[in-house]
Parts: structure tokens; sequence; C-alpha cells
């Protein structure tokens, strides 16, 4: 499956962080504890999970290693880069 895009119809225009964040069973990572773990607030993650940010390449390393490689920097990537 493609964190990036999902094949799920609610799901195809979340962003990969967002679909790793609510698929941790029992329960989903809140963007506080996710924020916690990369060392940066709450707000910075919804604004990278928006597409209102880009992450530094330092923090899209940090951000692969905490979801051990689920979501890379490519997920950063808008969709027209990623499709040529």
């Amino acid at each position: 499956m493609s964190w990036l895009y999902g094949n799920n119809r609610n799901m195809e225009n979340e962003h990969a962080l967002t679909l790793w964040r609510k698929s941790h069973k029992p329960k989903a990572v809140t963007q506080a504890a996710l924020g916690k773990a990369l060392g940066i607030s709450r707000w910075y993650v919804n604004r990278l999970e928006t597409g209102n940010r880009t992450p530094s390449f330092d923090l899209a390393m940090k951000i692969e290693r905490v979801t051990g490689g689920e979501v890379n920097a490519r997920d950063f990537a808008k969709r027209e880069e990623v499709q040529k």
C-alpha cells in the first residue's frame, strides 16, 4: 500500500504522516506525542500533515527514523514532483 496516497477513498488526500499516526493500534499516535518524539510542536506536526510546511532535510530524516521508514522524505514532495 502506498502510504502517500492510500487506496481507501477517505484516505486518498491524507498525508503519509497522518496515515502513519492513525494506523497505530490499539491507539493512534497523537500529533502532540509525535511532536514530542520529533522535538517539534503539535502545531508544526499539523502544518507538515496539511502540506503548509515542508520539513528541513534533518527533520525529514528524523521523521523517517521515528516512523521506522514508513514515512520518508519523498512523502513531503509535491504530488507534481513525485509523478515526474
